[in-house]
């Protein structure tokens, strides 16, 4: 089955671990990345802005603290899973918004710099920046096998903007 992950747009910051995706030893999946969209904000003027670098890594520890992911949630402001052509929730597998501790950091896949402005380039109204495949369908997704998971942490230079992602995945057995 297809799900989305929508993380929500929140402000920038050095070091910032925006999210992670955990699969847990029991789960028995796999979970396939298909995208992993960066979606700039137009809400804050921040024009003249320091891009922002994003690093997508995959993870081996579960995060902690934070806030967890809501299952078909409809608040605008909470991480949410959401099956695209079912209402059946997710098992066992977690993700956490701005994590404070654990999503520690293992194999970096790639790094995006995207400019946090509403009128730079790679801004708010350019289309979004896909960090897993980079739009390219043959390219295989991401693979999360159990006791491992993902995250996108900003470099140590601060910026100023507010971002979000939208996360594609598929789940099968492992």
């Amino acid at each position: 089955m297809h799900y989305r992950l929508y993380v929500p747009p929140q402000a920038v910051g050095a070091s910032l671990i925006y999210f992670d995706l955990w699969n847990p030893s029991t789960s028995g999946q796999v979970i396939e990345v298909k995208a992993v969209q960066v979606l700039v904000t137009g809400i804050n003027v921040v024009t003249g802005a320091v891009s922002v670098e994003l690093h997508l890594n995959r993870t081996s520890a579960i995060g902690t603290g934070g806030t967890a992911a809501v299952q078909n949630g409809a608040t605008l402001t909470a991480m949410t899973f959401t099956g695209m052509n079912t209402q059946q929730p997710l098992e066992l597998i977690t993700a956490r918004l701005t994590p404070s501790g654990g999503a520690t950091a293992g194999a970096l896949f790639t790094m995006r710099s995207v400019a946090s402005d509403e009128l730079g380039l790679g801004g708010t109204y350019v289309p979004s920046i896909d960090m897993a495949r980079n739009g390219y369908t043959d390219v295989p997704p991401i693979l999360i096998r159990p006791a491992s998971g993902m995250s996108v942490v900003q470099s140590a230079t601060a910026s100023v903007g507010t971002i979000g992602f939208d996360v594609i995945f598929k789940v099968r057995p492992a």
